[in-house]
């Protein structure tokens, strides 16, 4: 694996430690020298970018466009204070160009563990100079302004209508989906599951300290086994996503005063190359509380899922609109729709939810649940939830020591066969 030195060997005479194909020091110096070509290439069109961004690849020392004119410029010096400063991998220059890393992802996508790689500065002005590299730039998403939509989904007890509206909208509200007695008894379950989290020192912060996010639900209460069995995943998974669809991840988030806005993505950003021509997953968001723009409910752009479409800056949500609905009610999202948690603005309570992200069964699970899942949770499921997590063969995938012929459940074994060694003798 590129970038990943080998590890111990165990054999005498199978050390490859000292071959190689790849010459890293003159790779790096090639992708320095491909992303200066590209970005040369593409400054015709980098004019309009009306700024100058300070471009680092690596530890080779800064390049400066000046694209403060038409005629934009890439030079070694600039006497100034930069409109942008970006420090990124330069291979990432060339999987823009050529398609293969959507911008935004690849932009923001280290600062996660290397705070150094994230853009300074104007931000919009970095996502659009990375837009600008690739074969096909991105329009932003239409605004929800006054006559921008004829209508816009609305909360619906009519499976058909939000199959509609998921079509042509990328979202749909089905509302009374839970029962009151139901919706309080997976509230109570969220909420004590949160405050034990808390008091226990493993809680996890989700959007400056506000809100909290409670992972793996399937480990945490019989009451989230049970939420599997409700009928809309039936109603909406197989018809979206086809058969053998995987629980990509099954969460909770609870939203309080105060808590900020999640940066705009979709469902799919870690799908790379980017496709954008069909849709990977299906999110569904239980309301167990009343969703509404003060208490920072889900923020959509309508119809943003069809075709080359991604905002112009991931970190506003204007244009957005709030998904409202009251408890009870599923907001279901098209995985390439763009949104985001909404800021919570309410002065008093909580507003927690439960998340259903459900993947295509090819698509590898953010949840490792063969390694996450409780040994006394797993004795526990049924064979339709052991489906969803992903204990059962479909085709030729999923598995156990070489069994994968369809329809298999299938559970971690601790008597897989090892070495067995005995003499050889050819054939005759």
């Amino acid at each position: 694996m590129a970038g990943v030195a080998p590890g111990k060997t165990f054999t005498p005479g199978l050390d490859f430690s000292g071959q190689s194909y790849v010459d890293w020091a003159k790779k790096r110096d090639d992708d320095v020298d491909q992303a200066h070509a590209i970005i040369k290439k593409k400054l015709p069109l980098l004019g309009q970018l009306n700024g100058v961004l300070s471009l680092t690849f690596g530890d080779r020392k800064p390049v400066f466009l000046d694209a403060r004119t038409n005629e934009a410029k890439l030079v070694e010096e600039f006497d100034g204070e930069p409109t942008t400063t970006l420090h990124m991998k330069p291979e990432y220059i060339n999987q823009f160009y050529q398609g293969l890393l959507e911008p935004r992802y690849g932009l923001f996508k280290d600062a996660f563990f290397h705070p150094a790689s994230m853009p300074k500065g104007n931000i919009p002005l970095a996502i659009k100079f990375a837009d600008l590299l690739t074969p096909n730039p991105p329009v932003a998403p239409k605004k929800v302004v006054p006559g921008a939509f004829p209508r816009l989904p609305q909360p619906t007890e009519d499976l058909e209508q939000v199959k509609k509206d998921i079509t042509e909208f990328g979202y749909a509200l089905f509302k009374n989906g839970l029962t009151p007695e139901q919706n309080a008894i997976l509230k109570k379950a969220v909420q004590e599951q949160a405050a034990g989290e808390n008091k226990a020192g493993v809680g996890q912060e989700d959007g400056g300290g506000s809100n909290q996010r409670i992972w793996t639900l399937i480990n945490k209460g019989e009451e989230f086994i049970d939420f599997l069995n409700h009928p809309l995943i039936d109603a909406l998974v197989p018809w979206f996503l086809g058969e053998h669809a995987l629980i990509h991840s099954y969460s909770a988030n609870i939203t309080r005063p105060g808590g900020n806005a999640m940066q705009l993505h979709t469902d799919q950003v870690a799908i790379q190359p980017p496709i954008r021509d069909i849709a990977f997953g299906l999110n569904i968001l239980w309301f167990l509380e009343d969703f509404n723009e003060q208490n920072g409910g889900t923020r959509v752009f309508p119809a943003s899922h069809l075709g080359a479409v991604a905002p112009e800056d991931i970190f506003s949500i204007e244009g957005t609109i709030a998904a409202e609905g009251t408890a009870g009610t599923a907001l279901i999202t098209d995985s390439r729709l763009w949104h985001a948690t909404g800021p919570n603005h309410a002065k008093t309570g909580e507003r927690p939810a439960i998340l259903m992200f459900f993947m295509r069964s090819f698509i590898r699970q953010q949840e490792n649940n063969f390694l996450s899942l409780r040994k006394d949770v797993e004795a526990k499921l049924s064979d339709r939830v052991k489906r969803l997590l992903g204990f059962y063969t479909t085709g030729a995938l999923g598995g156990l020591e070489g069994e994968v012929r369809e329809g298999i459940y299938v559970s971690r074994k601790d008597d897989c066969v090892g070495t067995l060694r005995a003499e050889h003798t050819p054939r005759s």
